[in-house]
């Protein structure tokens, strides 16, 4: 699947260096950050001819009419030899059926028709979060044109890549402080990009650790993460600290409540998830392969029932506040305290 997946931007590659474009293109995936770069590579290989509301067209949601597809399916090029249009978030490569407006067969048989008979003159970017590859509509659009999946880098990718944009500001990052970097930001090239760019403006010629603590604002899944490492090893005032720190900058109970549900239920989830690789782990919770790895760690920690009882007592808890029986903050203290005695590890570290 690897090797397919590389073979595609290979193939994009090499025709946006040629300059010779397919005339259909579906581009999706979790990474938006490489989505957005290759949307505009392909836009780029499209002069507008000065005339971009003519010749550069975007549809923009699922909402988009039949008789809006159609104006742009049929118009020409103004003053240029090429039109493109870039449909974003259409969903009509998704396996859920949408309520209102023309029925599944007949989304299908509208866009097997135009998939059919793309003009020459016309390029057609699909820019999608995610597609059902099972679909006929997708296996319709990769026979007409190439569809490209744009996933999570691996960690060791991303090393590089933060690598070599210090290189090209003319700027130094050793590997370990680069995978120091990314441990930090939630998952995504675009928030590891925006972390580096205040690096960036702020260091000079050499970025250190000492820079990075500096700078990067950690991501509040980081700081979760920490938390329920706290709670692994049972250092309650570790535990506790993050907690007071969290409730000073007033960060919302709630929230905070919610990502733990969601960390312990995805470790469970992994857990569950016996004899699969890191990569399979990731595809199946929807994260990057780093996040995979702290979930799959986090669930060692943790035999399978306390992490049942992890993720059934927030509901009861939510049931406490909503019903005005505790205040949220005590409700999410006494919840953490829960869980390190439920882990049977306490200490005061």
């Amino acid at each position: 699947m690897a090797v397919k997946k590389n073979e595609d931007l290979l193939k994009l590659k090499k025709q946006l260096k040629e300059g010779k474009l397919s005339p259909l293109y579906v581009f999706y995936g979790e990474e938006d950050f490489l989505r957005d770069m290759y949307v505009k590579r392909v836009t780029d290989c499209v002069p507008d001819g000065g005339f971009s509301e003519f010749n550069h067209i975007k549809l923009d949601g699922a909402d988009v009419s039949f008789s809006e597809y159609d104006d742009a399916w049929e118009s020409f090029p103004m003053m240029t030899d090429k039109k493109l249009i870039h449909i974003k978030d259409s969903g009509i490569f998704s396996s859920k059926r949408s309520s209102g407006g023309p029925s599944t067969e007949e989304k299908k048989e509208f866009w097997l028709e135009k998939f059919k008979r793309i003009s020459d003159d016309t390029v057609v970017i699909f820019d999608e979060a995610s597609v059902d590859k099972r679909s006929a509509l997708y296996k319709a659009a990769v026979k007409a044109g190439v569809a490209v999946e744009f996933s999570y880098m691996s960690d060791a990718d991303l090393v590089t890549w933060v690598v070599k944009q210090c290189l090209n500001a003319k700027k130094r990052m050793s590997k370990e402080n680069a995978y120091y970097l990314i441990t930090l930001c939630d998952p995504g090239l675009n928030n590891i990009n925006n972390e580096l760019n205040k690096l960036l403006d702020f260091c000079d010629e050499e970025i250190y650790k000492s820079d990075i603590d500096r700078v990067v604002s950690k991501s509040m899944q980081v700081i979760v993460f920490e938390l329920t490492d706290a709670i692994m090893t049972g250092n309650t005032t570790k535990a506790m600290s993050t907690l007071s720190n969290l409730k000073t900058v007033r960060e919302n109970a709630f929230t905070l409540l919610y990502l733990m549900f969601a960390s312990f239920e995805k470790m469970l989830h992994a857990k569950l998830m016996r004899g699969a690789s890191q990569s399979e782990i990731a595809v199946e919770l929807g994260v990057s392969p780093y996040i995979a790895r702290k979930y799959i760690d986090g669930a060692r920690g943790f035999d399978e029932d306390t992490l049942t009882w992890m993720v059934r007592r927030v509901a009861e808890i939510d049931l406490d506040i909503k019903e005005g029986r505790v205040m949220d903050w005590a409700a999410l203290e006494q919840y953490v305290m829960e869980c390190i005695y439920k882990s049977g590890k306490q200490t005061t570290i």
